[in-house]
């Protein structure tokens, strides 16, 4: 086991011994313990989404707003596009 896979146990370990002195139970703390990590890797995930936001329309991007009809700038980001594309999606839902 390399070092820095060592270091995330020992840490996970000891995270779980506090919550399991807080809690008196085993299976109590190992589900907190569960939940705590993956609110840990939905904020990565938030925080990779949010810095990718800024990067240029992806090409499937730009096929789905041509097949939906919205027009669109050249230097359009993915942010941008995501938010054109929602806006026209919710406006099919509504009308129908």
């Amino acid at each position: 086991m390399d070092e820095n896979t060592k270091e995330k146990l020992n840490g996970y370990l000891e995270l779980l011994g506090q919550i399991k002195q807080k809690t008196d139970d085993e299976r109590t703390a190992v589900a907190l313990l569960q939940e705590i990590n993956k609110d840990i890797r939905m904020e990565k995930i938030r925080a990779e989404r949010e810095a990718n936001n800024d990067e240029p329309v992806t090409e499937k991007q730009k096929r789905f707003m041509k097949n939906l009809g919205i027009q669109f700038p050249k230097n359009i980001t993915k942010k941008e596009a995501s938010m054109l594309i929602d806006e026209e999606l919710g406006k099919n839902n509504n009308s129908g």
